[in-house]
């Protein structure tokens, strides 16, 4: 740190940021939080997708030294991967977002709330990290956590603590639920949260598919599916609105770019 706007412009990770996208795989940049600077030394780690077949399970964590060579450490780690080995006891990773080159708001928000959640003892058996820019800085601050593969948004030390111990029904933390990186899509991402609300946090222990069914209704609706084991649930998406992004602390009128939001209706257990 200091982080440019793209990661990938760090001189000593341009060639690796190129690997890693044409390989679909997103690169962070971490900075340890808690525990405080630990580990020593460069490290990389990798979050593969769960090995089961046409579904998202979660993410498998994989770590190693970074040594001179970041390809060779990559190489190493894909390796792994594709052996199926992992780690015995399971690690998770909170993500904050801290890129504040990249939006200011990320950078104090975000860099705030990764030193109050340093600070809680309930939390310190987890490991913390502040990273570069996930998406969404209009969310700020936002945290991610691995291996689960949620994201969130609007965040407070008190939405971190009851999303790491699933200590409340997932309905009451829904509307900060920015959705599954491991899910394809928004129509999807949608059903799955309005899912979660009705069944609660088992869901993402299981093995979920999702897709559009190819249904359209008549007022121009999509139909999407979304099968966990062997449950499996329906819904219509639809466009709701098409919201400005303004940069931080901007006025709406300000903003040089746009989103749809979507809205899930008619939801129902199938099969």
């Amino acid at each position: 740190m200091p982080w440019p706007n793209d990661i990938a412009g760090v001189p000593a990770l341009a060639g690796l940021a190129s690997r890693l996208s044409s390989l679909r795989i997103r690169l962070q940049a971490l900075v340890p939080t808690s525990p405080a600077g630990d580990p020593t030394g460069g490290r990389m780690i990798l979050h593969a997708p769960s090995a089961q077949a046409g579904g998202f399970a979660g993410y498998r964590r994989f770590e190693t030294t970074a040594g001179d060579s970041l390809e060779a450490s990559l190489d190493r780690l894909l390796a792994r991967a594709e052996e199926g080995e992992s780690l015995a006891a399971p690690q998770t990773d909170l993500l904050v977002c801290t890129h504040g080159s990249r939006d200011g708001c990320c950078g104090s928000r975000g860099t705030d709330l990764s030193l109050r959640l340093a600070a809680v003892p309930a939390l310190r058996g987890i490991r913390q990290w502040r990273t570069s820019h996930t998406g969404g800085h209009r969310f700020a601050p936002t945290f991610l956590l691995l291996p689960q593969g949620t994201s969130w948004g609007f965040a407070d030390v008190h939405l971190a603590q009851r999303v790491v111990e699933r200590s409340v029904p997932f309905a009451e933390v829904a509307g900060h639920y920015r959705g599954c990186p491991g899910l394809p899509g928004p129509h999807v991402q949608v059903l799955e949260r309005e899912v979660l609300s009705l069944v609660g946090w088992e869901l993402l222990d299981e093995c979920r598919v999702g897709a559009l069914t190819g249904e359209i209704t008549r007022d121009g609706g999509k139909m999407a599916r979304l099968q966990a084991g062997s449950r499996s649930w329906e819904g219509v998406v639809r466009p709701s609105r098409t919201i400005p992004i303004p940069d931080c602390r901007k006025s709406a009128a300000e903003a040089k770019k746009t989103t749809t939001e979507w809205t899930v209706s008619d939801v129902r257990a199938v099969g």
